[in-house]
């Protein structure tokens, strides 16, 4: 196999199509500098395909296309086409695995319309891609970057390398890089297996501690359970009491039920039997009735209707005798009482006459002295009006005061007069009110009397008419249904609240799963209320709050237990309350002495995270409570921060307890405690009470409960009281006295007439008298004013007296002042004596109109009193010859009285016994209207007990608890309390128990099971990892050395060819480890020594020694062609010829490129390729031109032969090396044990992941450290791959046109 030509289209310089032929055995390329002619090696390797485009020395693929030269025009595409001669050899095999003789391979790229540069690839005709066509020419050998291809510089390279990078070269062509990480993977699975086990012992050790401290706990929590799941059963037995009881309670109402529905059919048996017997007698009673009017018609009934009208005469002449009788009697009562009233006015009308015939008296006397006192001042005055002219004045003064005197004593006089009369008005009145007063006493006892007449009839009668028993029956009757409505809302009140405190102790007992706790806090409670210990401020619960509701659930959750804490003032106070709870049996509780807590305060690593974001704060910062229990709260809550998600908890784990908004706890060792919600949260804050919500529940039961019995009681009173009634109804007779009934009411009704007209003029005498008792306080008022007035003028005119008796004379002024006093006393005297004249006038004519009304009076009682004795010698006529008559007509009536009597006698049997039946049926027919109500009434308790029933039995469902049989005994509804009861008192006596510690502690016993398992498994996996580690580095080792002693004996003979006399050797700095050491090449060139270091060596003996190491690494690896890029530049001709020689030597058996400047070189090829340019920047191809004459090979033809000999011989003969396809593999990583999922956090242990590290070893890829390419592996072709399958018309079009620029 070799390769025949290459075909390049617009390929760097090469413009247009140029076709570069090449034969077997030794070429030559050449052409002066920057003609083009290494752009032959980019073209293969742009084949081949090379990592990145910086080899083919351009930046990026666009840049491989044609530019135009100086002259021409960019092409838009390019290609470039390598053609293999394919032909089968002696064995029939062909290098590629493709059955053709020839083979091309091309590789094309066009530039889009934007620009973009699209990458075509074909296999022959036929389309391709890139990774296919690159691994058809791999399997032959061919790759770019490969031992066969030698580009400019990397002698020099080779020769300069350090040893390390020179034992890379061996690594890599002995292929033990595959090994490399294998055991990387095997050395980082043992450190995470070692790493893993380490922290499975330190698990280990942990949680057998923990198991011990669970091991208590777990005793004490199956005890606990012990007991709840019999408290379970208890309440179960509970439930199922109480079904049966109602059952029961159900099963009796439906038999007396059925008792009274039998009785009921019974009384209608006998209601039917009792009317048919009415029927009869009724029938009967027809008969004698008929009997007795037969008897009765005629002259007989005639005779009887007259006796019976005499004796209704003589009953009725008694009856007003007795009334006329009582009529004397009362008018000869109130005529006695006229007659002393009478007497009274009279007297009073003689001594109003004396008080008249003294005033009169009076006046007469108060004139004289008037008159005589007048006299004595005019005298006086007289003589004084003989004085000077100032006298005068003051007599004129005197004089007008006078007239002022006279007037006023005028008006006094009216307004006296005004006020007697007022008084006299007002004393009338009051008379007469007492008067009304009086007649409204009498009408009052007449009515009061009546009203007994009407209880001595009642009393007669007890059973009272039916009308007014039928309206209270019906009155009953209403308020029995509106207390059976009362009674039907207080059962459901009951059972409301029973359901109510049956749901709370339900959700008491869930949320705490210790009612011991509940029951313990109520008797603190109730034992702070009575005072008998001071000191206990209650539960932290009680006494804080959140500040944000939001907030509640994860301040629960960080408080915990601390919550039903008591909170006390001392230690002494907790002392006593735990000596109480021990001595009652109150169960047991968590007292915090404020004076003994010792806290911790917020430091270091807990303030650091405060700060983080996600943190809102620490717990104690966000609840509201008393300043006096902070150490309490500060103590429960433990420094613990409240985050808003467990993303931010796992942010800031490790070394600081925290809990998540949803109430998730991650505690400062790591253990991390969360899940699905709970209810343990409620009502957990602000004195959310258990035993105070209990206390409330049970006391509206006990509420309810006594207005039930209460409403109960009363409707049993009021039905009963409704049969009483009942009774009296159904037992009155015929024989009521309904006559004297309504006479009674008759007169009642008069009475009460009489009473209330009597009461309407009480009342306007009342308010008549309270008129004229205001008219005469006014009239009073008013002469006091006059009184007043006239003193005051009286003054005024004694001071105008004195003034002039003071100017006049001493005699004349004595005598003056005398006259006046006389006549002022005389004028007051005379002004009394025309009042009292005048009062005694008035008072005398009322007094006689009261004597003339009084007498009226007693005429007219004297008259009724005639009258009444006149009727009654009348009526006791009328009786006398009534009697006659009635005597006489009972005799004519005697004649047929036996036989009407036999039949009065009947029918008065008749009606007894139809009386007598007829209360028996009613009688029945109120048992039976009972009987039905009765009935009723059980229906409805029967169905309030099957509807209670119904939701004890949804209850029972709900809660799974079947209805036992009734043959099976059950314990009474009290028992069963008594047994939960006690049951409740002794997982109170428990204590706060940790329910968890039971799952806790199986669980911790299942995981120590599974870190011994896990153990066992990674030391395992630990000895199975050395044991790989140790196979794979035998392996490795054996393979390295293997190909290195082989191509060390290539080396050694490939340098004796080039350096004749010489000699040359690789040598491993640790051979005992060569991957920790380089590989040096020992070479002596000809004539020196063989201490010689090749340091010492000059530029073409350490060129010649790459040289050989290169061919040495080719004969290990041959390939169909080798390219050499002017790999002889360095080299004086004496070692050029030799390198060249052994190229034409060696390409006997694979075809030699080499691009070269030497004559020497070109001597020795066997076929020429010219490149040259004509400084246009476009490359062309001379393939025919002369050459001298090769020189002759002779013996060192042959020597090369017989080192190539050799070398393969040496390489069948050795033995079979390790097959890295076949080296055993790392397996796949354990991954984190199961058993440390969620311990190691706890632990605060850290579990390294599965991902490996990279090894930090330098890789050198052989040729590409020569090349100095490593730098040029990251960039990525801008290419993008596509398959030329048609091409569009626009394509055809765009190569036409690039063809034409071409030929031109």
């Amino acid at each position: 196999m070799h390769l025949i030509r290459m075909e390049l289209e617009n390929f760097k310089s090469f413009g247009g199509e140029v076709t570069i032929p090449l034969e077997e055995g030794f070429t030559a390329i050449t052409g002066p500098n920057g003609s083009g002619k290494s752009n032959t090696l980019d073209a293969l390797e742009f084949v081949l395909g090379p990592k990145s485009t910086k080899s083919l020395r351009a930046e990026n693929v666009t840049q491989l296309i044609f530019n135009g030269g100086e002259r021409g025009r960019p092409a838009k595409h390019m290609s470039a086409t390598l053609i293999f001669n394919n032909e089968p050899d002696e064995t029939g095999r062909r290098r590629l695995r493709i059955e053709s003789d020839e083979v091309s391979f091309t590789r094309s790229v066009k530039l889009g319309r934007k620009g973009a540069p699209i990458s075509a690839f074909r296999i022959g005709d036929k389309p391709s891609t890139a990774t296919e066509m690159r691994r058809v020419l791999a399997e032959a050998g061919l790759r770019a970057g490969g031992y066969n291809i030698v580009k400019q510089g990397d002698v020099t390279n080779l020769a300069t390398m350090t040893a390390y990078k020179r034992r890379k070269i061996i690594e890599d062509v002995a292929g033990v890089t595959a090994y490399d990480d294998e055991i990387r993977k095997s050395n980082t699975q043992r450190k995470h297996v070692e790493n893993s086990i380490e922290t499975i012992g330190i698990l280990e050790d942990d949680q057998k501690n923990r198991l011990k401290s669970l091991s208590k706990e777990r005793e004490q929590a199956l005890k606990f359970k012990e007991l709840q799941d019999d408290l379970d059963s208890s309440r179960m037995v509970l439930h199922q009491s109480r079904h049966r009881n109602r059952s029961e309670d159900v099963e009796l109402l439906g038999e007396e039920r059925t008792r009274y529905t039998g009785e009921i059919d019974e009384i209608g048996n006998q209601v039917t039997v009792g009317n048919k017997s009415l029927l009869a007698l009724d029938e009967e009673m027809v008969r004698v009735e008929s009997e007795i009017n037969e008897i009765m018609s005629g002259d007989a009934k005639q005779i009887l209707d007259t006796i019976r009208q005499y004796e209704i005469e003589m009953e009725t002449g008694g009856d007003r005798i007795a009334d006329q009788e009582e009529a004397i009697e009362a008018a000869n009562s109130e005529a006695e009482e006229f007659g002393k009233e009478l007497e009274g006015a009279q007297q009073a009308k003689s001594e109003a006459e004396t008080a008249l015939e003294a005033a009169q008296q009076k006046l007469i006397d108060s004139n004289t002295a008037i008159e005589e006192a007048s006299n004595d001042e005019a005298e006086a005055r007289q003589a004084i009006e003989s004085g000077d002219k100032h006298g005068r004045d003051l007599k004129r003064a005197l004089g007008l005061v006078s007239d002022k005197v006279d007037e006023a004593q005028s008006v006094y006089a009216e307004k006296r007069l005004a006020a007697d009369r007022a008084e006299q008005s007002e004393q009338l009145a009051s008379s007469k009110l007492a008067d009304l007063e009086e007649m409204f006493e009498e009408a009052t006892m007449v009515r009061d009397d009546l009203e007994l007449v009407g209880e001595d009839l009642q009393g007669e009668n007890p059973q009272e008419d039916r009308t007014s028993l039928a309206e209270e029956l019906r009155r009953l009757q209403k308020q029995e249904s509106n207390l059976a409505e009362d009674r039907d809302r207080a059962e459901n009140r009951v059972r409301e609240s029973e359901r109510k405190l049956s749901r709370a102790r339900a959700r008491q007992e869930e949320r705490t799963k210790a009612p011991g706790s509940a029951i313990t806090l109520a008797a603190l409670a109730k034992l702070r209320q009575s005072g008998e210990i001071k000191g206990i401020l209650g539960s932290l619960g009680e006494l804080t709050a959140p500040k944000d509701s939001a907030h509640e659930e994860a301040l629960a959750v960080a408080l915990g237990g601390g919550l039903r804490s008591i909170v006390v003032n001392d230690d002494d106070v907790a002392a006593k309350c735990i000596a109480w709870l021990r001595q009652n049996g109150g169960g047991r509780a968590t007292f915090l002495p404020l004076n003994k807590l010792s806290i911790n305060r917020p430091g270091g690593r807990s303030l650091i995270v405060a700060n983080n974001p996600g943190v809102v704060g620490f717990a104690h910062d966000l609840l509201e409570y008393d300043p006096e229990i902070d150490t309490a709260v500060r103590y429960a809550s433990r420094n613990t921060l409240v985050v808003d998600s467990m993303e931010v908890a796992r942010r800031n784990m490790g070394g600081v307890r925290m809990v998540t908004l949803d109430g998730s706890l991650i505690e400062s060792s790591g253990a991390m405690t969360g899940g699905s919600a709970t209810k343990n949260t409620a009502n957990a804050f602000g004195g959310g009470s258990v035993s105070s919500s209990l206390d409330r529940l049970e006391a509206a039961v006990d509420e309810a409960n006594l207005i039930y019995s209460t409403v109960e009681a009363a409707l049993r009173e009021l039905r009963s009281n409704q049969q009483a009634l009942r009774d009296r109804i159904h037992g009155l007779d015929d024989s009521d006295k309904a006559l004297q009934a309504r006479n009674w009411k008759s007169d009642i009704n008069r009475a009460q007439k009489d009473v209330e007209d009597v009461r309407k003029k009480v009342q306007a005498a009342i308010s008549d008298f309270k008129n004229h008792q205001k008219s005469n306080s006014e009239a009073k008022q008013a002469a006091v004013e006059a009184k007043q007035e006239l003193d005051s003028v009286l003054d005024e005119r004694s001071q105008a007296a004195l003034a002039l008796q003071d100017h006049a004379p001493d005699h004349l002024s004595k005598k003056l002042r005398d006259a006046e006093r006389i006549m002022t006393e005389a004028e007051r005297q005379r002004l009394v004596a025309e009042s009292a004249i005048s009062s005694s006038k008035e008072r005398i004519g009322i007094l006689a109109e009261r004597v003339e009304e009084i007498s009226k009076q007693i005429e007219r009682k004297l008259s009724i009193v005639t009258q009444a004795e006149s009727r009654i010698l009348e009526l006791k006529g009328s009786i006398r010859e009534a009697t006659e008559k009635l005597d006489d007509l009972r005799e004519r009536a005697s004649q047929f009285d036996e036989e009407q009597k036999a039949l009065n006698e009947r029918r008065d049997e008749i009606v007894d016994e139809r009386a007598s039946l007829r209360a028996s049926l009613d009688n029945l027919s109120q048992r039976r209207e009972t009987l039905s109500s009765r009935i009723e009434e059980l229906n409805g308790q029967i169905q309030q007990k099957r509807e209670a029933l119904d939701e004890i039995v949804a209850e029972l469902a709900a809660a799974g608890i079947k209805i036992p049989p009734a043959d099976v005994e059950l314990p009474t509804v009290a028992e069963a309390e008594k047994s939960v009861q006690g049951l409740e008192r002794r997982l109170g006596q428990l204590g706060d128990v940790n329910m968890l510690a039971i799952e806790q502690y199986d669980i911790t016993a299942e995981r120590i099971a599974a870190l011994a398992e896990d153990a066992t498994l990674l030391r395992s996996r630990r000895d199975q990892l050395i044991s790989l580690s140790d196979q794979l580095e035998s392996e490795r080792k054996t393979r390295l050395m293997a190909v290195f002693n082989h191509v060390d004996k290539n080396f050694s003979k490939v340098y004796e060819i080039l350096q004749p006399g010489g000699s040359g050797s690789l040598r491993m700095e640790n051979p005992k480890n060569p991957f920790e050491g380089g590989m040096e090449m020992d070479c002596v060139p000809p004539g020196k020594s063989k201490n010689t270091r090749r340091s010492m060596l000059s530029g073409g003996e350490k060129s010649m020694a790459a040289l050989a190491l290169i061919f040495a690494l080719q004969d290990y690896e041959p390939s169909p062609f080798y390219y050499l890029d002017e790999v002889d530049q360095n080299l004086d001709p004496f070692n050029a010829e030799r390198i060249a020689t052994l190229c034409r030597m060696r390409s006997q058996r694979a075809q030699f490129l080499m691009v070269t400047l030497r004559k020497v070189t070109l001597t020795l090829a066997d076929h020429h390729v010219g490149v040259t340019h004509a400084g246009d920047g476009r490359s062309r191809l001379i393939t025919d031109f002369d050459r001298a004459t090769a020189l002759e090979m002779g013996e060192q033809f042959e020597a090369e032969r017989k080192a190539q000999e050799e070398s393969a011989a040496d390489k069948e003969s050795m033995t079979d090396l390790p097959d890295p396809e076949n080296m055993p593999r790392a397996p796949e990583p354990l991954g984190s044990p199961k058993s440390l999922g969620g311990l190691a956090d706890r632990a605060g242990v850290e579990i390294e992941g599965d991902d490996e590290v990279a090894d930090t070893d330098e890789e050198v890829d052989t040729m590409d450290s020569l090349r100095e390419r490593t730098d040029e592996w990251t960039e990525d072709m801008d290419e993008r791959e596509s398959v030329l399958v048609n091409e569009t018309e626009d394509d055809e079009e765009e190569v036409e046109q690039m063809q034409k620029e071409v030929e031109s």
